[in-house]
C-alpha cells in the first residue's frame, strides 16, 4: 500500500508509461503531470538501489505483485532481492486502458499488461546506459548491464548513481525487448515478492489498518436485499455500552461503537422494522420450482447454428437433461472491510479491493467531492475471488464516515458477508442433444435460465456474456447449435464468482458430453477429440491429460476416471479425476486431480500457474461437493462456515497434478480458468464407475445417497 504522501515523495524521481497513438511512450512523471497525460505505469530507483515498482492491479494470493514486478526487473536486469511492489492509488493514471478503469478481475492482470511492464523496464534501463555513457564519456556499446550494476571494464556502478541525471535526459521513445534467451527471470520461478512481510507479520490487509480516532462500524442488514429500513429501536441501542450512534443507510441500520467488541454485544438487541420484500416467503423449494419452471419461458438467442429443433425431431438416438445449480458464496477468508476518513474538504478510503476507480465513483457520489479529493488506498486482499470488485461496502463505510466527520472502519461478521448476498448465480438449464445413426453428435440445444450478472453491474444488456460464456463460444464442433438464455429476475443481488458463467457451463456441458458418449458408445476422450478436431490446442491439453492420468490403464488410487474440458479466459484446461465413493455413506472421495493447462505461449511464472490451478481445483471441488446458500421463509439460513461448510484439508485431493502445455495464440489468462472443469470431472467419474447421473450440485452425501440404485 503506498499513501498520498509517499506518492507524492516518489513522483518527481520517476518515470511513466503512456499509451500513445502511434504505440508505447514514456515520460518523466514531471511532463506526465504538466501535460495532463495518463501513464499506466510508474518505476523508481531508489539512492540505495532499490527498485520500487506500483501495480495497478490488486494483489489477493494470486501472485500478481511478483509477475508484473518479474517482467520490470527482467528488462531492467535488477537483482530481484532488491525489487519492491506497492499499490498504486486510485487514479486515472493507473487506468487498465483494455478495461478502461483500475480493476483486478477476469485473469486479465497480466495478460493487459505484461507488454506494458516490460516497456517500462527496458526504457529505464536505456535511460541509464544513456546517462552513464555522458556522465562516464563512454561509448554505450562498451557499458554492460547486469544485476542493478552499471560494468565498464572491472569498474561497476550502481543504476542509482545515473538515474537522477538519468531524468534528465531526453526519455527514449524507441526501445528493445528482450528475446526469449535472454531471459533471466521470465519464465522462471522466483520467489514469490509478497511471501516475506506475510509470513514476519508485516503485510497489511484491508482488516489491519488503524487511524487516530478512528471507532468502529457494522450495519444490521434485512433478510432480502429489496426490504429497507422503516423503523428501529435507536433509543434502546445508543443506551448500550460503548456505543456511539445508529442511524440508517442505503443498506440498513448502521451501529457505531468504540470499539468492535461493542457492537458484537449489541447485535441481538438489535429490532429494525423492514418493508417487506417482494419474495417473502421464497425457500429453497420455491426458488428451485421458480427456476425450473423459467425454462419453459422464452429467452434470447445467442446462438443459432443449422437448424437444432428439427434435427432432434428427426433423428433417432436423442438425449435430454435438466441441471440445477445453486447460489455460492465467494467465501473470502477476510470478510469485507473498510476504512473511511470523511473530512470538510477530503476523504480517504483505506481497503481490500479489486476495483480502484468504482470504490473512487462511489465516494465522489456520496461526498460530492471531485476526483482529486478522494484518495484510495489499496491493502493486500485475504481473497478476492471477484466479490471484492464490488464496492458496495465502500459506500457504507463512506456514508457513515461522512454522518460522523472522524474515521471509520466498517466490518462486516461473517453473518453480515452472507446476508449481504452479491452470490454467484443459482442457475437452471436444459440441454437436448440429437445424434445420427453413426453415433455422431449433430444437434446441441442449450437453454439457461440465470440472472444477468452483468446487468447488475451496471452494464446490462439484451443478453448476459456471462450467462452462455464457455457454451455460446465453445470449440465443440457440432453442425446444429442453439443457445438461448432466459434472464431471471429477483432480488438477490448476484456477482461475478471466480470463473463466473463458466463455473456453471462447463459443468453442465462436460457431463452431458459424457452422457452423449455413453449413448453413443465412444470413450469420453476419443469424442472430445474428434468434436475439437478443429482445434489443436485444446487437443493437447486433452491428449496430455489423459497421458499424464494414465487414462485407459488401471488408476492409480484404484478408483474411477472422469475427463472434462473447458475453455475461459483465454486458456484451454483439462482435467482428469480419479474419484471413489463409499456408497454406504455418499461420501465422495477425489483421491488424485492431473491438468493440463494451455495458456499460450508466454508463461512469465510456472509455479505461479500451478499454484493458481491447485488453488482453483480446490474452490471448484469445494463448491461441487459442499457448497450452497440456502434459503428459509425469510431469506438466507446457513450464515457461516458451521452451515455452509467449506472444503476442509483431509477432504482435499492427495494429488493434484499440473501439466503446462505451451501453445500458440495470444496469452490466457491462470487464475480462473483451473475452477470449470473439476466439478465434471468428479461427476463424470461418478457416472462411469458408478453409473450415477449428477444434475444437481453440491454433491452431498446425502444427494448421492438418493442417486445410488
Amino acid at each position: 500500500m503506498i499513501t498520498r504522501r509517499d506518492f507524492i515523495k516518489i513522483s518527481g524521481l520517476a518515470i511513466g508509461l503512456i499509451i500513445a497513438p502511434s504505440g508505447f511512450q514514456i515520460l518523466k512523471a514531471e511532463e506526465i503531470m504538466n501535460n495532463n497525460l495518463k501513464p499506466v505505469l510508474w518505476l523508481q530507483i531508489t539512492k540505495n538501489n532499490e527498485l520500487i515498482i506500483l501495480s495497478n492491479k490488486s494483489e489477493m494470493g494470486q501472485g500478481v505483485y511478483t509477475g508484473l514486478a518479474m517482467l520490470v526487473a527482467d528488462e531492467l536486469d535488477f537483482p530481484w532481492e532488491k525489487v519492491k511492489v506497492k499499490a498504486a492509488p486510485a487514479s486515472d493514471i493507473y487506468k487498465d486502458e483494455k478495461f478502461g478503469s483500475q480493476l483486478t478481475g477476469g485473469s486479465t492482470s497480466l495478460r493487459h499488461m505484461h507488454e506494458f511492464y516490460r516497456y517500462l523496464g527496458a526504457t529505464a534501463k536505456e535511460m541509464i546506459l544513456n546517462a552513464a555513457s555522458e556522465k562516464l564519456n563512454i561509448s554505450k556499446s562498451n557499458l554492460k548491464v547486469k544485476e542493478g550494476y552499471l560494468w565498464y571494464k572491472d569498474k561497476r556502478y550502481p543504476y542509482s548513481h545515473f538515474w537522477d541525471y538519468a531524468l534528465k535526459l531526453p526519455i527514449p521513445q524507441e526501445v528493445n525487448l528482450k528475446n526469449p534467451e535472454e531471459f533471466i527471470y521470465i519464465g522462471k520461478n522466483v520467489p514469490r515478492i509478497d511471501v516475506p512481510e506475510k509470513v514476519n507479520g508485516r503485510a497489511i490487509f484491508g482488516i489491519d489498518v488503524k487511524l487516530k480516532n478512528m471507532v468502529y462500524a457494522v450495519v444490521e442488514r434485512p433478510n432480502y436485499f429489496d426490504s429497507k429500513v422503516e423503523d428501529f429501536n435507536k433509543d434502546d441501542i445508543l443506551k448500550e455500552k460503548g456505543i456511539i450512534d445508529a442511524f440508517p443507510i442505503q443498506t440498513g441500520v448502521a451501529i457505531v461503537g468504540e470499539t468492535f467488541e461493542s457492537l458484537l454485544k449489541v447485535r441481538n438487541k438489535v429490532k429494525v422494522k423492514w418493508s417487506r420484500s417482494s419474495i417473502e416467503g421464497y425457500d429453497d423449494n420455491k426458488l428451485q420450482e421458480y427456476y425450473l419452471n423459467k425454462l419453459n419461458e422464452n429467452g434470447n438467442i445467442a446462438r443459432n447454428d443449422g437448424n437444432v429443433i428439427k434435427v432432434i425431431q428427426n433423428v433417432n438416438k436423442k438425449i435430454e437433461e435438466t441441471y440445477l445449480l445453486p447460489y455460492l458464496y465467494h467465501g473470502t477468508i477476510e470478510p469485507m472491510n473498510c476504512v473511511a476518513n470523511i473530512t470538510d474538504d477530503r476523504c480517504e478510503i483505506y481497503a481490500p479491493i479489486q476495483a480502484q476507480t468504482f470504490a473512487q465513483k462511489v465516494a465522489m457520489e456520496v461526498t460530492g467531492f471531485d476526483k482529486n479529493k478522494v484518495d484510495v488506498y489499496t491493502t493486500y486482499l485475504g481473497g478476492g475471488f471477484g466479490r471484492k470488485s464490488n464496492v458496495l461496502f465502500v459506500k457504507e463505510a463512506v456514508e457513515i464516515s461522512k454522518k460522523l466527520k472522524r474515521p471509520v472502519k466498517l466490518i462486516y461478521t461473517r453473518e453480515d458477508d452472507v446476508k449481504s448476498q452479491w452470490y454467484r448465480p443459482m442457475n437452471a438449464t436444459i440441454l437436448k442433444a440429437g445424434l445420427d445413426n453413426n453415433g455422431n453428435l449433430i444437434a446441441l440445444y442449450h437453454k439457461i435460465a440465470v440472472p444477468a450478472v452483468f446487468e447488475w453491474a451496471g452494464r446490462p444488456s439484451k443478453i448476459d456474456r456471462a450467462a452462455v460464456e464457455g457454451i455460446e463460444n465453445m470449440f465443440y464442433d457440432i453442425p446444429n447449435v442453439h443457445v438461448e438464455f432466459v434472464k431471471v429476475d429477483l432480488p438477490i443481488p448476484v456477482w461475478f464468482w471466480r470463473s463466473v458463467g463458466s463455473s456453471h457451463n462447463a459443468f453442465t456441458l462436460e457431463t452431458f458430453i459424457d452422457r452423449v458418449a455413453k449413448l453413443s458408445h465412444k470413450d469420453p476422450v476419443e469424442l472430445r477429440l474428434k468434436l475439437l478436431s478443429k482445434n489443436q490446442r485444446a487437443q493437447n491439453v486433452i491428449q496430455t491429460v489423459a497421458e499424464k492420468a494414465g487414462w485407459g490403464k488401471t488408476p492409480k488410487y484404484g478408483a474411477a476416471m472422469g475427463i472434462a474440458y473447458h475453455y475461459s479466459f483465454g486458456t484451454h484446461v483439462a482435467q482428469v479425476a480419479e474419484v471413489s465413493l463409499d456408497k454406504s455413506t455418499g461420501i465422495v472421495k477425489v483421491h488424485r486431480v492431473v491438468c493440463a493447462i494451455d495458456l499460450g505461449p508466454t508463461v512469465i511464472n510456472p509455479d505461479l500457474v500451478i499454484a493458481q490451478v491447485e488453488s482453483a481445483v480446490n474452490m471448484g471441488l469445494s463448491a461441487a461437493l459442499k457448497e450452497a446458500v440456502h434459503f428459509g421463509k425469510s431469506g438466507p439460513s446457513n450464515l457461516n462456515f458451521d452451515t455452509y461448510p467449506i472444503l476442509t484439508m483431509d477432504e482435499a485431493p492427495d494429488e493434484i497434478e499440473v501439466h503446462i502445455v505451451k501453445g500458440e495464440g495470444s496469452m490466457g489468462g491462470v487464475g480462473e480458468p483451473g475452477l470449470p472443469p473439476i466439478a465434471p470431472a468428479v461427476a463424470n467419474a461418478l457416472f462411469w464407475g458408478y453409473d450415477i447421473k449428477v444434475n444437481r450440485l453440491p454433491m452431498t452425501p446425502d444427494y448421492i445417497k438418493s442417486l445410488i440404485l
